[in-house]
């Protein structure tokens, strides 16, 4: 758990999506370097508002800057947006949903596996953040 978070966009791979397409590449032998992502690029800022929008109304967050986050990293973060074109080309009988629809279907499967475990909705918030 964060506190404070960076707002810069990034490639992510969903392994729901992926997975089934590398079982593809694997049968059609396509080899060589790609990039294994969702296309497109989603913020930290987009993810964290869809939890809030599907799992935890009561959830909060707040942003800081990139410099103000490396001062208390032993380390930079890397941040990047892998270009697709080439692994959708390659497949282009394989839809490969971008990042941001992608993630929706996460937030809607872990709502979904919270509601049947019995533990949705969240408790409310302890207390309200100012």
């Amino acid at each position: 758990k964060y506190a404070k978070v960076v707002n810069i966009p990034n490639s992510m791979t969903v392994l729901t999506d992926m997975l089934p397409v590398a079982v593809i590449m694997s049968e059609r032998r396509l080899t060589g370097v790609y990039n294994y992502t969702n296309p497109g690029a989603i913020s930290h800022n987009e993810i964290l508002d869809l939890y809030k929008k599907y799992i935890d109304p009561d959830f909060w967050y707040e942003n800081f800057t990139e410099e103000e986050q490396n001062k208390i990293l032993k380390a930079q973060r890397s941040n990047n947006t892998l270009d697709t074109t080439k692994i959708v080309s390659a497949l282009p009988d394989v839809a490969i949903p971008p990042i941001h629809e992608s993630i929706i279907g996460v937030f809607e499967r872990m709502r979904a596996n919270l509601e049947a475990a019995g533990t949705y909705p969240p408790p409310p918030a302890k207390a309200a953040r100012t």
